[in-house]
C-alpha cells in the first residue's frame, strides 16, 4: 500500500513523464489519484511542494536505496562497478511495476531521464538536491576505489579523484547515449565502458 503523500507524488511523477511538469495541473493529480482536492492541499501546500517531494523521492531516497543494496552485495569491485550500471534498469522495473498498479502508465526510463534533466534545468528552485545527489555520489565512488586499492583489487597508483570523475562521467554519457542515440544498445554500452574501465585499472 501507498500513503496518499507518495501516490500523490507518484501520480504526478507518471504525469509529468507524458506531459512535461509544468504542464500538469492540480486538478489532473486529482483525478488520475482519486484523492480529494483538499487532502491534496493537506499534504502539500502547492505544485511547488509536490516538485519538491517528487524530486527528493526519484534522486535522494533513490540514490540510498541503490547505496544500501551496494553495502549487501557480494563481489569483486569490477562486479560492484559493473552492478551499479545495471542497477537503473533493475531499477526501472520496479518502477514500473508501481506505475502500472496505482496509475494504468508504463514507466518510460527514456522519458524519465528526459524529464529530471528537464526539471533541473527550468526549476533552479530544486537544483540543491541534484547537486547533494552528486555529491553523494562522489563520496561513495571515492570509498568504493580506496576499498578496491586496499584490497589489492586494482591498481594501486590510480589516481582516486580522477577515477571517481571518469566513472561518473561514465554513468551520465553512457545513459544519454543510450537515450537520444537507440541504434546503440544498453547492454553494448554498458559492457564497452567496464571493458575499456577495466583494462585501465586492473593489476599487471
Amino acid at each position: 500500500m501507498v500513503d496518499n503523500r507518495n501516490k500523490i507524488a507518484l501520480v504526478t511523477f507518471s504525469l509529468a513523464l507524458e506531459n512535461g511538469f509544468d504542464n500538469v495541473s492540480i486538478k489532473q493529480i486529482q483525478e488520475e489519484s482519486g484523492i480529494a482536492i483538499g487532502s491534496i492541499y493537506y499534504h502539500f501546500k502547492n505544485k511547488n511542494e509536490i516538485l519538491v517531494y517528487m524530486v527528493h523521492m526519484y534522486l535522494m531516497d533513490n540514490f540510498h536505496e541503490f547505496k544500501e543494496e551496494i553495502e549487501h552485495f557480494n563481489g569483486s569491485f569490477i562486479e560492484k562497478i559493473e552492478f551499479i550500471f545495471n542497477y537503473k534498469t533493475n531499477s526501472f522495473i520496479k518502477e514500473e511495476l508501481g506505475m502500472d498498479i496505482l496509475t494504468g502508465n508504463k514507466f518510460n526510463y527514456k522519458k524519465y531521464f528526459t524529464l529530471l534533466t528537464t526539471i533541473f534545468h527550468q526549476h533552479p528552485e530544486v537544483r540543491y538536491l541534484y547537486y547533494e545527489l552528486h555529491d553523494e555520489l562522489y563520496k561513495f565512488f571515492y570509498e568504493l576505489i580506496q576499498d578496491a586499492i586496499k584490497n589489492k583489487e586494482i591498481r594501486d597508483d590510480v589516481d582516486i579523484e580522477m577515477l571517481v570523475m571518469f566513472v561518473q562521467t561514465i554513468l551520465k554519457g553512457y545513459i544519454e547515449l543510450w537515450v537520444y542515440q537507440p541504434n546503440f544498445s544498453f547492454e553494448k554500452l554498458v559492457n564497452a565502458n567496464l571493458k575499456l574501465m577495466w583494462e585501465a585499472i586492473k593489476k599487471q
